[in-house]
């Protein structure tokens, strides 16, 4: 089947229609293990790590089976990126999709007339017809995912699923049949509702937030250290399902107030918006800490730490944040500071 790719740090880009064309949407994730010379022809050295291997990535050729790819400006880094990517790359399809930053009605009206751009364009690119029922049937299927997702979720608080675990299960929906995933997702919810908590009580319970965190590898690392993640604030979390996207409104409309209403993501501004999000998932999971984790480079993480920094420490909730190179190598670097970190809390 014809896989549409997409390259979003905010997780904005309608995978609704890219399944109402009878395709299946893939996530670009980046791949710590690789180096980023070809990239770094064309990127500065301070642009973002993330993206720029995952520029690397497709400069060295994606998926036989992606026709095209969609890029969403989940931040700066990821839009001006788009320029190279036409450059560089030749692939059947690309589409630049203008997500806002402002959520007023002028911001919906322009997100929803790029949506409309959007349709128009796989249309005539693909020879396909995405119809205003196709997107309801679409919708439906991704908000049965969203529910099931959140549902699952809630294991890892109950000290029944891991973190990592369900963050490879996240990654995993973001690249696979949507239907295929939907079964997959009914059978680990009813298996995790006959398991048993995990036997070690030690462990320590964070709030993860911070860059894209795609690695499942980091995950697993700060669980080796004592820490289990309870709830998380990131694109391949929470951000991804939190909501559902309104059945009962005309579809494209929907699509885009769904995207704008979400809880404000961590490459996006104001960062009074997004502190009082983390607050209320802090408080209503009962972490024991809170862990910022910042690609290098990634320069909406850095200017909202010192603001983060501060409001934790007024209402005395531990708070840990570190800077990470793309690359596994670094997870043991900050081994000491991540130890550290548990003997605090």
């Amino acid at each position: 089947m014809v896989k549409i790719a997409y390259f979003d740090a905010s997780v904005e880009t309608p995978e609704e229609i890219i399944l109402a064309a009878e395709m299946v949407p893939v996530r670009l994730f980046g791949n710590p293990t690789i180096g980023i010379d070809k990239a770094n022809e064309h990127v500065p050295p301070n642009h973002c790590v993330w993206a720029r291997n995952i520029l690397e990535q497709a400069i060295e050729g994606l998926d036989n089976d992606i026709k095209g790819v969609i890029t969403t400006h989940g931040c700066d880094c990821t839009n001006r990126e788009f320029d190279i990517w036409l450059e560089c790359l030749n692939l059947e399809f690309l589409f630049f999709l203008n997500a806002p930053l402002k959520r007023g009605n002028s911001a919906l009206n322009f997100f929803i007339e790029d949506i409309k751009e959007l349709i128009v364009q796989m249309e005539e690119n693909f020879k396909v017809e995405i119809t205003a029922e196709k997107l309801r049937i679409s919708i439906k299927k991704m908000n049965q995912v969203r529910c099931l997702l959140k549902e699952i979720s809630h294991f890892r608080s109950k000290m029944i699923l891991k973190g990592s675990e369900f963050h490879a299960l996240v990654k995993e929906v973001q690249q696979q049949d949507k239907n295929e995933m939907i079964n997959k997702l009914e059978k680990k919810l009813e298996a995790l509702k006959h398991s048993d908590p995990f036997s070690n009580s030690n462990l320590k319970k964070i709030l993860l937030t911070g860059s894209v965190i795609d690695d499942t590898e980091l995950v697993e690392f700060l669980e080796s250290l004592g820490f289990q993640i309870v709830i998380d604030d990131l694109c391949i979390g929470t951000k991804y399902f939190w909501n559902k996207v309104d059945e009962t409104e005309e579809p494209i409309k929907a699509m885009a107030e769904y995207h704008l209403k979400k809880p404000i993501y961590s490459t996006k501004f104001p960062s009074y918006e997004r502190f009082e999000i983390l607050k209320n998932l802090a408080e209503t999971y009962r972490v024991d800490g809170v862990i910022n984790i910042a690609n290098k480079f990634c320069e909406p993480i850095l200017y909202t730490h010192p603001y983060f920094n501060k409001k934790f420490k007024e209402i005395g909730i531990p708070y840990l944040f570190v800077e990470i190179e793309y690359n596994r190598e670094s997870y043991n670097q900050l081994k000491t500071r991540f130890e550290a970190f548990i003997e605090i809390i």
